[in-house]
C-alpha cells in the first residue's frame, strides 16, 4: 500500500539585506532537519537501544560499515550484518500566497514503505513528533550608503563560513563608505565577555584623549571611520564633533558615488561642525549654493579651506563663505578654472581683489595655481595693499586668456607682504616691471623667504634674469629652497651672490650655471655642500665642470647630502665612487641615461639597501674593467 509521506513546510528564512529588491532565494548548508511529519517506524518487538539508534539514522543517510582490517589479514569471515536502506531527502522550492517556501520530504524507500505499512496495519495512530528549526545564525547586515542601496553580497559557497573571505573582509575594511556612523554599531548578538577598550567601565573622557591623539598622528580620515566600527561605545565617542579637526575628503579618499550635496551637507551638520581645516577637492557638482551656505553658516572654526579642482565655484559663493567664516586664513582655490576665465568665477580678479579686502590681514596663505583668469597685476596688487600677514603666495602655473607676459612690481609686494616665506612664479607668464633704481634700494626685500620657485620650460616661456633673482632674493638670508630650473638667463655669478648661506635644496638642471666655465658651477656647490641635502644637476653636458662639483660634494665627510639626481648627465665613474664612500646619509641615486658610466650601474638607486649593494659591487671591483659605454 503506497502512502504518501507528507512535506514539512519551512519558511525560508531571507538573507539580511538593506536593500529593497525582491528577496533572493538561497540553498543554506548550516541549518539542520530536525522534524518530520512521516510516521513512527518504531514497532512493539524493537528494544529501546534499537529504537534510539534507528531514530538517531533516521535524520542523516546512512553510508556502509567497511570491513574489519584485521578480518580481512586473518580471513576470518566477519557475521553478516543487514544493511538498512539509506534515507534520501529531496527538497524543492514551491511558491505560497504567504511567500517562498522550501519543503524537505523523504524519499518512499522501500524500508519507509514496509514499516509505514506495518504500521498502518497496527493501527496505531501517534501524533507526529515535532522539533522547532535550529534557527541559523544571522549574518552581520551589510553596508549601507546614504542614498540607501544595499551593497551585493556574492553567494556563499558549500563549506564556507559566514565570515566571508579574507579578501572580502580586507575590501570592506579598505572601503571609505558611509561616514553617517551606521557602520559603528555593532548589530552582532555577542554575550560573551568584552574587553575593557569596549566595555562601559572605559570612561568616555579617556577613548576621546586616545582618539585625539591618533588623529594628530594618522589623521581622521579614514581613522575616526575605522575606529566607529568597532563597537557602539567607539562609535559614540568617533562620532564627536571636537575629534573631526583634519578632514580630507578629496577624491582619493572618498568614492564618486559619496560625492553627493546630499552627503556633504549631512556631513557638515552631524560631523563636521567643528572642523579647523577641510579639504574638499574635486567635490565638484556637491558645492551647490544649498552646500555653500551650510558651510558657511556650520562651520564656525574654519581656518584652511581647499577647493582644489572645484570647477565652476562661483565668486558670490565664494565670498559668502569667506565673510561668514571669520577665522579662515588659508585658502587653496587651485585648478578651479584651468581653461578659460569666468568673469563672474570665483578666480576672477574682481573676486579675488574683493576677497582681499574682506579677509585683509587674516589672509596667510593663498594658491592659485594651475588656474586662467585675467587681471593678474590688479590681483598682485591687491594683495600687497590689504594682506600684510600673507605669507605663502602660490602663482604657478597662471596665465592669462590671451597668454600675454604680465609685469609685477616686486618691491610694492615686499613693502606691503614683509613676512612672505613662500614665492612660487613656476611656468607663470610673470615677469618684474621696470622700476627705478631708488625704489629698489629703499626695498627691504623679504627678510623671511624661505622658498622661491622660479623653473620654467626653456621651449616655451621666457626665464628670468640675473637682475631679476637678485630683485627678490634681497635680504632672504633664511633662504632654504632655491628652484631655478630651465632658467637660461641665470648664470653661477648671480647664484654665487645669494645672501643665504643655508640651502637645503638647489634645483640647477638645465640652468645656464651648469653649462659655463669649470670653476663656476664648482664654486656654487663649495658654497653651500655643507647644508645641501637635495640637489639636481640632472641633463648638465659639460664633464669637466660636473666631476669637480660632485668631487666637491664627496668632500665634505660629514655631509648631510640624501638626494643627488645626475640623470642623463655626463658625469664620470670616479666622482661617483668618491660620493658613495663619503656622503654616508644617501638615499637616493639617480645614474639613469649617464652615458659615462659603466654598465651595469645606469638606473636609479632608491633606498639604503640599493645603495649598500652598490657599495659592495663597486668595492668588489665588478666595476673596474667594465668600460663599455657603447649601450644605454
Amino acid at each position: 500500500m503506497d502512502t504518501a509521506v507528507s512535506p514539512i513546510d519551512l519558511p525560508l528564512l531571507p538573507t539580511p539585506s538593506t536593500s529593497s529588491a525582491s528577496p533572493s532565494v538561497e540553498l543554506r548548508h548550516d541549518f539542520e532537519v530536525l522534524s518530520s511529519n512521516a510516521t513512527d517506524f518504531s514497532s512493539a518487538h524493537t528494544s529501546p537501544d534499537d529504537f534510539r539508534n534507528s531514530h538517531t539514522k533516521d535524520c542523516e543517510v546512512m553510508c556502509p560499515e567497511p570491513r574489519s582490517m584485521i578480518a580481512d589479514s586473518l580471513k576470518i569471515p566477519q557475521r553478516k550484518q543487514q544493511r538498512p536502506c539509506p534515507v534520501v531527502y529531496e527538497s524543492q522550492i514551491s511558491p505560497e500566497l504567504e511567500g517562498i517556501k522550501l519543503k524537505i520530504k523523504k524519499s518512499p524507500t522501500q524500508e519507509m514503505l514496509h514499516q509505514s505499512t506495518s504500521t498502518a496495519a497496527s493501527g496505531a495512530k501517534k501524533r507526529p513528533k515535532t522539533v522547532r528549526l535550529k534557527t541559523p545564525r544571522a549574518r552581520k547586515p551589510t553596508a549601507t550608503t546614504a542614498g540607501g542601496k544595499g551593497r551585493k553580497r556574492k553567494r556563499r559557497k558549500k563549506g564556507q563560513s559566514d565570515e566571508g573571505t579574507d579578501e572580502e573582509v580586507e575590501e570592506d575594511q579598505n572601503d571609505f563608505l558611509d561616514l553617517n556612523g551606521s557602520l559603528g554599531m555593532n548589530t552582532s548578538d555577542n554575550n560573551g565577555a568584552q574587553s575593557i577598550w569596549a566595555n562601559e567601565r572605559m570612561p568616555p573622557e579617556i577613548l576621546s584623549k586616545i582618539f585625539m591623539e591618533v588623529t594628530y598622528t594618522e589623521g581622521c580620515v579614514p581613522t575616526l571611520v575605522r575606529l566607529s566600527r568597532v563597537c557602539r561605545l567607539w562609535w559614540e565617542v568617533s562620532t564627536g564633533p571636537l575629534l573631526w579637526h583634519t578632514v580630507d575628503l578629496t577624491t582619493g579618499r572618498v568614492k564618486e558615488a559619496y560625492r553627493s550635496e546630499r552627503q556633504l551637507v549631512w556631513l557638515l551638520q552631524n560631523r563636521l561642525s567643528r572642523v579647523q581645516d577641510l579639504a574638499l577637492g574635486g567635490w565638484n557638482s556637491a558645492l551647490s549654493r544649498a552646500a555653500v551656505e551650510g558651510l558657511s553658516k556650520t562651520c564656525n572654526d574654519l581656518k584652511a579651506l581647499s577647493l582644489n579642482g572645484c570647477k565652476g565655484l562661483m565668486g558670490d559663493s565664494l565670498l559668502n563663505v569667506i565673510q561668514k567664516c571669520e577665522s579662515l586664513e588659508r585658502l587653496d582655490l587651485s585648478a578651479i578654472s584651468p581653461y578659460t576665465a569666468n568673469p563672474r568665477g570665483a578666480i576672477s580678479s574682481g573676486t579675488l581683489c574683493e576677497l582681499s579686502k574682506v579677509m585683509g590681514s587674516r589672509l596667510s596663505h593663498l594658491n592659485l595655481a594651475n588656474n586662467c583668469t585675467t587681471g593678474i597685476q590688479q590681483i598682485v596688487v591687491a594683495l600687497a595693499v590689504s594682506c600684510p600677514n600673507l605669507q605663502v603666495l602660490d602663482l604657478s602655473n597662471l596665465r592669462t586668456a590671451t597668454r600675454d607676459t604680465v609685469c609685477i612690481n616686486i618691491e610694492q609686494l615686499q613693502e606691503g607682504c614683509p613676512k612672505l616665506r613662500v614665492l612660487r612664479l613656476t611656468n607663470s607668464l610673470i615677469r618684474l616691471s621696470a622700476t627705478p633704481l631708488k625704489d629698489q634700494a629703499a626695498s627691504l626685500g623679504f627678510p623671511h623667504l624661505e622658498e622661491l620657485s622660479i623653473a620654467v620650460d626653456p621651449k616655451a616661456y621666457i626665464s628670468m634674469d640675473n637682475a631679476s633673482i637678485e630683485r627678490i632674493l634681497k635680504n632672504a638670508h633664511k633662504l632654504r629652497l632655491l628652484d631655478v630650473r630651465g632658467c637660461t638667463s641665470i648664470t653661477n655669478s648671480s647664484l654665487v651672490r645669494v645672501p643665504a648661506w643655508d640651502l637645503e635644496h638647489l634645483f640647477l638642471s638645465g640652468c645656464t650655471a651648469t653649462r659655463h666655465s669649470a670653476d663656476g658651477l664648482e664654486l656654487v656647490i663649495r658654497k653651500w655642500r655643507h647644508s645641501l641635502v637635495e640637489i639636481d644637476l640632472s641633463w648638465t653636458s659639460v664633464s669637466e665642470a660636473l666631476d669637480q662639483a660632485v668631487m666637491a660634494l664627496a668632500e665634505d665627510s660629514e655631509s648631510p647630502l640624501k638626494v643627488l639626481d645626475l640623470c642623463g648627465s655626463s658625469v664620470s665613474f670616479s666622482p661617483i665612487r668618491q660620493v658613495l664612500c663619503h656622503c654616508t646619509r644617501l638615499r637616493t641615486l639617480n645614474l639613469s641615461s649617464c652615458r659615462a658610466l659603466p654598465r651595469g650601474i645606469k638606473r636609479l638607486y632608491d633606498g639604503v639597501t640599493q645603495l649598500s649593494l652598490l657599495r659592495t659591487s663597486i668595492q668588489a671591483g665588478r666595476f673596474d674593467d667594465n668600460n663599455d659605454q657603447a649601450d644605454d
